[in-house]
């Protein structure tokens, strides 16, 4: 498969299972973008093979040529698409940090929709576009629709 920048591709994982946990209730965890990333970022080498996960600091994974892409993921929250070094309670978010290191790392990124999992909606936006359109480094909620279909 080849990889399109601005193309929504759709997914739906069918078989997932831990233990003794209920579907339903793995669904709900699924939801969070905490418990789901780590997954996430390992199941896009399997719908996309041309790329590696390397989990370094800046992006998450390598395609064959090199090109590097950080995968974030739209929730009930939106996507904030900031290096999570910037999120969460007393962080600030620098915007010029932001722009220096989408630049510097030629970054795509990989946006995954988890608000329906288990149907999940994947889409590879460039960097600088991104952040040119969602110049907070933030996609809200309510422009969820219009960037899927876009």
């Amino acid at each position: 498969m080849t990889i399109e920048l601005n193309k929504t591709y759709f997914k739906e994982i069918e078989n997932f299972t831990f233990g003794e946990l209920s579907k339903e209730l793995l669904t709900e965890l699924f939801k969070d973008g905490r418990t789901t990333s780590r997954f996430m970022e390992k199941l896009a080498t399997f719908w996309f093979p041309e790329l590696t996960n390397v989990d370094e600091k800046h992006y998450d994974h390598v395609d064959i040529e090199g090109n590097k892409f950080e995968m974030k993921g739209f929730t009930k929250g939106g996507c904030a698409f900031v290096p999570s070094s910037m999120l969460g309670k007393g962080r600030y978010i620098d915007l010029d940090e932001l722009a220096e290191g989408i630049s510097e790392h030629k970054l795509t990124y990989i946006i995954t929709d988890i608000v329906n999992f288990p149907k999940v909606m994947v889409r590879f936006v460039d960097g600088k576009e991104l952040l040119k359109t969602f110049p907070k480094g933030k996609i809200k909620l309510n422009e969820r629709e219009s960037f899927f279909a876009s």
